[in-house]
């Protein structure tokens, strides 16, 4: 059920022409989903993609599929993903058996070990309740909407194998390595059903000589099954010379980037020889000039030559914008001509100039206004003096600055908007519609502060309260996402949380109550300037009813009103230093998930009735890492900057600098 969820999901969230376009039947569909993960692969850095492979004799309605994965288990949601996506995209139903699940290790690294499933698919068209049509085809039955062999296609096929048998001999027949009869026979039918039913005219040699091959696919490599190259593109061999030698091997010369986490080796191109392969040129064999480059990745795939033995790589450079062709000082000619990154690239300058996002059009130039028309008019005069060329090199590379500039502060109001609003929300107005606002039953909302925050104020230098403040936030920030909790608002020392809104969650009270036990534990890492103690907080929790929305267009700012709000108020101003004070409807949610907690008694809250409180003590179920998202041990956790791959810190805890918490460890809820 959760397989055929995520299918209509991702229709639903941006993928929907992307799906309906990737295929003409179910076997094109999972032989490309190999391809589609590559590219989600920048959005989900952290994980390494699941593979999918089908046998080399399979047809549109009988495959044998491979599956790989380092998550073991979820064989029973890729079996209902992909009998969604074969009723919704091709009206086909599914029966799938699961032939065999083994593990298979790939890699000495982390994630090596790989969850190998084989299933087996046999797929029967979907029919519509109408009147049979006429018998047409061979296979005389009532499944009329099922695509069947004609008998011109066989005679076809009879006819050519005749030819090739005539002339080459029996061994030249395309299912003479098949033993048994079953197997020849889908031989026959694969050419004739895969090919739309007309039988391919093979060549009997390939007009093209090596020295031309090499040229055509200049960045391509073939090598055998010890992994020894057997030769190279031109341009391969002009980054790295020594790859000529004979001798080479593979692992010499490339490191294996995508599939993550596996070794470059014969076995492992088998095993993914449907996926994109990337890989990266090793500095050390590469000519001096490229020591201080960024380093060259080449994407493209892998074909098994079977006649030969041999594995053929073809591929060209990695490139996703102009910075990349600039940072590695290469230029378009170095892209081949066939290769649509060219036009790619081209299309995204024709783009931003044609849609204004170069300041209207303009460029700065020598403290003047140049029109983008007419700097392109300047830039591509081949008839001016040779002293406007640095002219256009300052124009060229100043648009290039600008164009950076307004990609990263576009990036950096994206960061705006996820800081302030909840994941939903904030894409719901980068699409420019406003979010309605809504009741939510059940919430549960969390408030903090900090014991004795005003003598801290009173008695410290203001940098060194901020400092503070800075340093519980980026922690308190960091938890929220340990835990998918959402902080709401954080004024002075007072740090408001919820869960449940504006996405209804089962373990909404669970979330919270983790994220206040992982508060005080990461309070304690702070010391207060004031005396050199640890720092003390006071929590509130309440759980209940709240209206939620997003208020003001030019600044949205997500907002949560009502009673519960109030109450978690109440609960931490009459709670107590270093404890978490939560109401009885908390306790209710949470006292039989594993937690510690006591009764504190009647408690008498300003403006509300009395009621009966409790002290949350601490999880049973799980230690103070795992509360706080840490790996075993607890070691220090810092930001990576990803795209500078330095370590930073965020300001005022806001995640705006491009930052990612890569080293969180999400909290399992189930």
């Amino acid at each position: 059920m959760f397989g055929a969820f995520l299918f209509e999901h991702l229709r639903r969230y941006g993928y929907e022409e992307l799906i309906r376009n990737l295929a003409n039947n179910v076997l094109e569909f999972l032989q490309n989903m190999d391809y589609v993960q590559s590219y989600l692969k920048e959005e989900y850095q952290d994980y390494v993609m699941p593979h999918f492979r089908c046998d080399d004799d399979s047809v549109s309605d009988r495959m044998i599929l491979h599956y790989f994965s380092y998550r073991p288990g979820y064989r029973q949601i890729v079996t209902g993903f992909i009998r969604e996506a074969a009723k919704s995209l091709y009206k086909m139903e599914l029966h799938i058996d699961i032939l065999s699940t083994t593990e298979e290790t790939v890699s000495s690294n982390q994630h090596g070990v790989r969850e190998h499933v084989t299933f087996s698919i046999v797929a029967k068209q979907i029919l519509d309740k109408v009147n049979d049509p006429p018998p047409t085809f061979i296979a005389q039955t009532k499944k009329h909407g099922e695509q069947q062999i004609l008998q011109g296609d066989v005679e076809a096929v009879k006819k050519k194998l005749e030819e090739i048998k005539k002339e080459f001999g029996e061994e030249a027949l395309p299912v003479a390595k098949y033993k048994s009869s079953r197997a020849k026979w889908r031989a026959i039918a694969r050419i004739s059903l895969l090919s739309r039913g007309f039988v391919p005219n093979y060549p009997e040699e390939i007009p093209i000589n090596p020295r031309m091959f090499i040229e055509v696919f200049p960045y391509h490599v073939i090598f055998n099954t010890s992994m020894k190259v057997h030769q190279s593109g031109i341009s391969i061999q002009q980054l790295m010379p020594s790859i000529r030698i004979r001798s080479s091997e593979m692992k010499d010369y490339f490191l294996l980037r995508y599939p993550r986490c596996t070794d470059l080796t014969y076995d492992n191109i088998q095993r993914f020889i449907r996926s994109p392969f990337i890989l990266e040129l090793r500095r050390e064999r590469m000519q001096k000039t490229w020591t201080k480059r960024p380093p060259l990745l080449i994407k493209g795939q892998m074909f098994h030559l079977r006649d030969k033995g041999f594995v053929f790589f073809v591929a060209s450079p990695y490139i996703r914008a102009w910075e990349d062709l600039e940072s590695r000082t290469m230029r378009l000619a170095d892209l081949p001509m066939w290769d649509a990154t060219r036009d790619f690239l081209l299309s995204d300058m024709a783009f931003r100039v044609g849609s204004g996002q170069y300041y209207g059009h303009f460029f700065l130039d020598n403290n003047s206004l140049i029109n983008a028309g007419e700097m392109m008019n300047r830039m591509g005069d081949d008839d001016k003096d040779d002293g406007n060329e640095k002219e256009i090199g300052n124009v060229r590379t100043k648009w290039i600055r600008v164009q950076r500039d307004l990609d990263n502060e576009r990036n950096r109001n994206e960061r705006l908007y996820h800081a302030f609003l909840p994941r939903s929300l904030a894409l719901t107005i980068q699409k420019e519609e406003l979010p309605g606002a809504g009741y939510y039953p059940e919430v549960t909302a969390l408030f903090c502060d900090v014991v004795g925050f005003i003598q801290l104020v009173a008695n410290c230098k203001p940098s060194d309260v901020l400092e503070v403040l800075n340093a519980l936030y980026r922690k308190f920030d960091r938890l929220t996402h340990v835990h998918d909790t959402f902080r709401v608002e954080s004024i002075g020392d007072a740090y408001f949380v919820v869960s449940g809104t504006p996405e209804s969650q089962t373990h909404h009270a669970e979330r919270i109550a983790n994220t206040a036990l992982g508060m005080l534990i990461l309070g304690n890492e702070v010391a207060s300037p004031l005396y050199g103690e640890k720092i003390q907080l006071r929590i509130g929790i309440h759980t209940g009813s709240l209206v939620c929305g997003v208020v003001n267009s030019r600044l949205p700012r997500f907002v949560v009103m009502g009673e519960t709000a109030v109450v978690a108020s109440k609960m931490e101003s009459h709670g107590e230093p270093g404890k978490i004070h939560i109401s009885p409807t908390t306790y209710n949610a949470i006292c039989e998930k594993g937690f510690k907690m006591e009764p504190r008694g009647q408690t008498d809250l300003r403006g509300l009735a009395a009621m009966e409180t409790y002290f949350l003590l601490g999880n049973k179920k799980v230690t103070n890492d795992a509360l706080v998202g840490r790996p075993k041990g607890g070691q220090e956790v810092t930001f990576i900057d990803e795209k500078n791959d330095v370590k930073r810190k965020d300001d005022m805890g806001l995640n705006l600098s491009g930052t990612t918490y890569s080293d969180i460890i999400p909290f399992p809820y189930k």
